[in-house]
């Protein structure tokens, strides 16, 4: 198996965990904390979540791309690392600092949580993942996640009893969060050495930085002020649905996530190098994603309404119809994030980039003042899927030039049109059923072989490099037994 196949399975399993966790616990957390204090929990992480990504200052895709860019030379290495981790710590702990005046003066009520809740920033102080993702040493993050995953789930369960243990609940995640980041620091030494840098050194990764972090916290904007919006206006219950709705939405985007940073590694040594195949990787990379994109989107839509009651419980009945309007935003991010992790980022065209995520982050705040009023959580689910949006569009204005847009959205005319045949032929199992898990699985099962027909016949059809790289030889193998 090649590097970058590993790589893939690696990261895929790496973002999956980071939001395994939710989805493992959601159905027990859900009823035994309730909607109200789901809500007090996303409300006060979303406000801990604005300093995280104060601290990371846009790290993360900089220090990867940095990092990808430098790898083969080790003194180079070294100094990129060391300046560049100085320079995080320099941000996060001001970003710390600023958030315990906020958590010791400002809080209110939530004090006692927003106290606990600074772990996260001392967390991001500690995160090099960057450094592992651009070397392309995916494993070793993935390992230490498992582990404190598995050991952060399993103290949930035994020490969350009911709805008294919210302030129970916030410790172990923050705790665990800690933990996770802090363990990797175990093997860094295997691969680095830190070395003097000089305040002109450090200092230089700021501008830089701070570019990425405007267009970090613009898209932060699209979930982040939705759920500030809920919470000041004290729709807790709602908030908490909206909550959910969003964590399941966004595990498959895992996946493309995983992607994406693989591929940020790979095609930024590729353009350094003038490696012609990486537009062509690019192709190939939104073809495969858009079909994954479009089977969860239309399949998530059409089993929102029996999915959010059977597993949240029917307190979260209104989950499902918060998951119906932001599913088509599946599509959308995964667009969006093919192009600006396998293109403008490695082409270091961050101007265009947050361009299109401040266009977005616009029209987000502008719909939410008026849908949030005029229909609460649904208006800030409809306003995700429109931020979006734009931001396809913005980003593909950019890109018309250098990558074959329109090619791009021909191949995903199938595959969004096997989605809205399965999408129907779901709701009508789900409507001449009773909601039970029995439904649930029928419905995934026939929009599961009614999606994959279509678009194994369009594959092989078109000779795709899908079918003839993946699904044939796979088919070979199962006929021959080898």
């Amino acid at each position: 198996m090649g590097k970058t196949k590993r790589n893939l399975i690696y990261q895929t399993l790496y973002q999956m965990l980071t939001l395994v966790l939710p989805f493992v616990t959601a159905p027990y957390i859900s009823r035994v904390l309730g909607s109200e204090n789901t809500g007090i929990y996303s409300y006060t992480y979303t406000t801990v979540n604005y300093f995280m990504l104060a601290a990371l200052l846009g790290i993360e895709t900089y220090g990867t791309r940095t990092i990808s860019r430098v790898r083969n030379n080790q003194e180079e290495l070294n100094k990129a690392f060391s300046s560049l981790f100085y320079c995080h710590v320099f941000v996060a702990g001001l970003c710390l600092i600023v958030y315990m005046v906020y958590a010791l003066f400002f809080s209110g009520v939530y004090r006692v949580y927003a106290i606990i809740q600074a772990l996260y920033i001392l967390a991001e102080l500690l995160n090099i993942n960057w450094f592992f993702f651009g070397i392309e040493e995916f494993k070793i993050t993935v390992t230490r996640n498992l582990v404190i995953k598995v050991l952060t789930i399993a103290s949930i369960f035994l020490f969350v009893k009911d709805k008294n243990d919210l302030i129970v609940y916030i410790t172990i995640m923050a705790l665990g969060t800690f933990i996770s980041q802090s363990f990797v620091w175990i093997f860094l030494r295997k691969y680095i050495k830190f070395v003097k840098a000089s305040l002109s050194e450090i200092f230089s990764h700021l501008k830089p930085m701070s570019v990425l972090f405007i267009s970090v916290i613009a898209t932060s904007i699209y979930r982040m002020v939705s759920k500030s919006m809920l919470g000041a206006m004290g729709e807790l219950s709602s908030l908490g649905c909206f909550e959910y709705a969003d964590k399941i939405i966004r595990m498959p985007l895992s996946i493309i996530t995983a992607i994406g940073l693989v591929m940020l590694s790979k095609t930024s040594n590729m353009y350094v190098n003038n490696n012609k195949g990486a537009v062509s990787l690019v192709g190939k990379s939104m073809e495969a994603v858009l079909i994954f994109a479009s089977a969860i989107a239309f399949g998530l839509c059409g089993i929102a309404d029996n999915f959010a009651v059977l597993f949240f419980g029917s307190e979260y009945a209104y989950t499902g119809n918060l998951i119906e309007a932001m599913s088509i935003s599946l599509i959308f991010m995964s667009w969006n994030n093919v192009l600006r992790t396998q293109y403008l980022m490695p082409k270091c065209k961050d101007k265009e980039y947050v361009i299109a995520v401040w266009a977005g982050a616009v029209v987000n705040v502008l719909s939410n003042l008026i849908f949030i009023r005029l229909w609460g959580a649904t208006g800030a689910a409809l306003t995700t899927s429109l931020s979006y949006f734009v931001v396809s569009l913005v980003q593909a204005y950019y890109v018309k030039k250098e990558l074959p847009v329109l090619e791009y959205l021909k191949k995903s005319a199938v595959p969004f049109a096997a989605g809205i045949v399965m999408l129907l032929c779901v709701k009508c199992i789900g409507y001449a059923l009773d909601c039970s898990w029995i439904s649930l699985f029928l419905q995934v099962l026939a929009g599961g072989i009614i999606y994959m027909t279509i678009v194994l016949i369009y594959l092989k059809k078109t000779n795709s490099y899908i079918y003839a790289g993946l699904v044939e030889p796979f088919i070979k193998k199962i006929r021959t037994g080898k």
